[in-house]
């Protein structure tokens, strides 16, 4: 079986209670890098050749300092480990020259709230939703987003002692660095 195919099977729950939650396949989470055994590796170095974002493709949108994935879980967009719960699944989508990221689950569209911090809400690929995916000459993409006729990197922002991730409006601080895995 090829690494994108799923191969779903039932699995009893063994406890009385009966909820319904999502759960990503294994078959559709990206490796982990291979131990280098001279310790070199410390995940922020680490880059891959993964896809580049075309319209009509799904993705899942990892870190490459982190490993954590791009999810929505429970209606927020968090950085969250590969595995866990939640929808990490973004189908590329195209408006006017920009690209999109719609949930496949929610069928919200990737975007920004007020406080520029990331939201999946809007039903329509509008300002608040349009990215442009910047190249890196060392690997990796970095995201960027509309904001009054500019482009402003996604990465971290503290806000009210957590870490979201946001638009980045200085530019400077907790820019992060992506990858793209075809899903």
């Amino acid at each position: 079986m090829s690494p994108n195919q799923i191969n779903p099977e039932w699995v009893p729950d063994t406890d009385s209670f009966s909820i319904d939650t999502a759960f990503t396949p294994p078959e559709t989470i990206p490796p982990d890098p291979p131990d280098d055994h001279d310790g070199s590796f410390a995940g922020a170095s680490y880059l891959s050749s993964y896809s580049v974002p075309e319209p009509g493709s799904t993705f899942i949108i990892r870190s490459v300092s982190s490993r954590q994935i791009i999810t929505l879980l429970k209606g927020q967009v968090v950085l969250a480990p590969p595995g866990s719960f939640g929808s990490p699944h973004w189908e590329c989508v195209e408006t006017g020259g920009w690209l999109g990221f719609r949930n496949v689950a929610a069928y919200g569209l990737l975007g920004r709230d007020a406080q520029g911090l990331l939201c999946c809400s809007a039903k329509l690929h509008r300002e608040w939703e349009k990215f442009h995916i910047g190249s890196r000459s060392d690997g990796g993409y970095v995201l960027l987003m509309t904001h009054w006729g500019k482009l402003r990197p996604v990465g971290i922002k503290e806000e009210k002692g957590e870490e979201k991730l946001a638009m980045i409006e200085d530019g400077k601080a907790n820019v992060m660095v992506w990858e793209f895995v075809e899903v």
